[in-house]
């Protein structure tokens, strides 16, 4: 099934001449779609959270030594951290855009015909 991924599809809609049918196994196609973007988000949020807190450590450890070139890179990158977040609240925000597009479309599965 993994090298025909519409092969369900395929076969459901050969075999029932039903319009609902076909098109709860096309919205389910599409929330498998989904699902697996929302995955990949969640991985770039992990590492974007994990980059994000190496810099805030990185930039504390260099605050330590006190020197002006160290400073100096100490607040570039505080700096760099705080565009990194701004990403991951961007990328937050689509995640749970996508989420609420997927519930709609589990919504409009479960309605009773």
């Amino acid at each position: 099934m993994a090298n025909f991924p519409r092969l369900q599809e395929l076969a459901t809609t050969g075999n029932s001449n039903n319009l609902p049918d076909a098109m709860s196994i096309y919205i389910q196609r599409e929330i498998n779609t989904d699902l697996q973007f929302v995955v990949g988000l969640s991985q770039l949020w992990d590492l974007l959270y994990i980059r994000v807190n190496d810099l805030r450590m990185l930039s504390s450890d260099l605050n330590m030594f006190g020197c002006p070139l160290a400073v100096q890179c100490a607040e570039f990158l505080k700096q760099l951290s705080q565009i990194e977040l701004r990403r991951m609240l961007e990328l937050k925000k689509t995640m749970a855009e996508v989420h609420m597009q997927v519930h709609e479309k589990i919504d409009f599965l479960t309605v009773p015909r």
